[in-house]
């Protein structure tokens, strides 16, 4: 075989490669409705890709759901950012406290933010990075690996 063989938008789909041959399926992108109701508990992040929807300038390319909320919060309440740590509280789900605390009710400090917050979940760690892709002008392209081995793809352009 000698012909070469291309395949327009090959990012919209999966590759397999099954006793030497090629498997292509394209990828269904599931509503944010079904992610929600997907079992998020010890799901692994396998490909997250957030990024500035003005600039294309990549946020967080992170494969845990805590580091990736974080890099959210950093690039918003950065030095040369637009918003203040207070800003970023008002906004949020989560709750803050502007103190460095460490393991009082829950709360953990964050160099990166210069705040404490207290942890959820995966499922509510998710949430509030969807909340704030929406709510910041972002954009994110999200793989998921739930336990039950079964990939999700999840993405606001």
């Amino acid at each position: 075989m000698t012909e070469v063989i291309r395949i327009s938008n090959i990012d919209n789909y999966t590759q397999e490669n099954i006793n030497g041959e090629l498997i292509l399926r394209p990828i269904r992108y599931i509503t944010e409705n079904e992610l929600y109701m997907a079992v998020i508990t010890h799901s692994s992040i396998e490909e997250c890709v957030i990024k500035k929807r003005d600039n294309n300038v990549i946020i967080s390319t992170n494969n845990s759901y805590r580091s990736v909320l974080i890099d959210i919060w950093k690039s918003l309440c950065c030095s040369s950012c637009f918003m203040l740590p207070q800003q970023v509280v008002n906004i949020s789900t989560f709750n803050f406290k502007l103190t460095r605390e460490n393991g009082e009710h829950g709360y953990r400090w964050c160099e990166d933010i210069h705040m404490s917050f207290q942890n959820k979940n995966a499922k509510g760690t998710l949430k509030e990075i969807i909340h704030m892709v929406k709510e910041n002008n972002l954009t994110i392209d999200l793989t998921i690996k739930l336990q039950t081995g079964m990939i999700i793809h999840f993405h606001i352009l």
